[in-house]
């Protein structure tokens, strides 16, 4: 098998945030390691679905994806091989093969190729380098400058929302999240509907204090539904409680021109909240009314 797959590739080839932070692992945090002491992916557990086909065809050969994946993961010599089969790969279903064993592989040389890529003025390029980025944690900081440079060209509002996903909140020292929360934080005033509600969402996991509560008060009275949308999933998935955005919640709970999914949403993040009688009057007529909008829905 290994002498099939080495034949296919050479025919061819030529004070600490975090989302709702553990204070323990922060109070002693540890320097991001050097680029070359980084594991490769580990395998999905027996039980978990495998998110990576079973089989590629490389060089018009049916060959194993896990078997490709651990000989690429301890043989330097064929990882370089496949990095530059990549570079050289034009028929768009190859690279996405590639993409994917490359991904699955991770380690410190895919991390440089793709951030070379990242780096490229060539679209195609770019994106497959950040696609490889996601494989990679942000509190990498070479990873997550990469990403923080990308969002300060303010390019195409899609890239953009995207770029802002990639923001996935890690416990990291408070020094390093700040340029995160920073840029987060300017995001969610965008132009861009899209762009605010990822931004909205994800600066709510990386913050829990009054900026946080400030922002997310805002988004819940946003004219975009996609922007108090991700409001809503950002209170239920954050500690912030406050007066001003129970009420918020409740006006979208109660108003009949709200989405039945955002009713729903707000009435199931209510939940959450020290409710008075009349308040709990709303959110209970809010629930039964969610609560046949699913039936219906089913």
């Amino acid at each position: 098998m290994i002498a099939l797959i080495s034949a296919a590739v050479g025919a061819v080839a030529g004070g600490a945030y975090v989302a709702h932070r553990d204070a323990a692992s922060v109070a002693s945090p540890k320097p991001p390691p050097a680029i070359s002491s980084s594991p490769s992916k580990p395998p999905p557990a027996p039980n978990e679905p495998s998110p990576y086909p079973e089989y590629l065809s490389l060089g018009g050969n049916h060959v194993s994806f896990q078997s490709l994946r651990e000989r690429a993961s301890r043989d330097p010599a064929f990882l370089q091989n496949l990095l530059q089969r990549f570079r050289n790969e034009t028929e768009p279903a190859a690279r996405g093969e590639l993409l994917s064993l490359l991904n699955a592989v991770s380690g410190d040389d895919v991390l440089r190729f793709a951030l070379s890529l990242a780096a490229s003025t060539r679209a195609q390029d770019e994106r497959d380098g950040l696609d490889l980025l996601r494989a990679y944690s942000i509190d990498r900081a070479e990873v997550r400058q990469a990403v923080l440079s990308k969002l300060e060209q303010d390019g195409d509002p899609q890239r953009t929302a995207e770029l802002v996903g990639m923001l996935t909140p890690t416990t990291m020292p408070s020094e390093d999240a700040a340029p995160v929360v920073a840029q987060l934080s300017a995001l969610t005033r965008h132009a861009d509907p899209a762009v605010r509600a990822e931004a909205v969402l994800q600066l709510a996991q990386w913050d829990d204090g009054a900026q946080a509560e400030d922002v997310l008060h805002r988004a819940l009275l946003d004219a975009s539904p996609q922007v108090r949308g991700k409001a809503i999933a950002g209170v239920q998935s954050s500690h912030l409680r406050s007066d001003r955005l129970k009420e918020a919640l409740l006006d979208i709970a109660a108003d009949p021109a709200s989405s039945p999914a955002d009713r729903g949403a707000a009435a199931f993040a209510l939940q959450d909240f020290r409710l008075n009688r009349a308040e709990y009057g709303i959110w209970r007529r809010a629930q039964i009314q969610a609560d046949r909008d699913s039936g219906e829905g089913g």
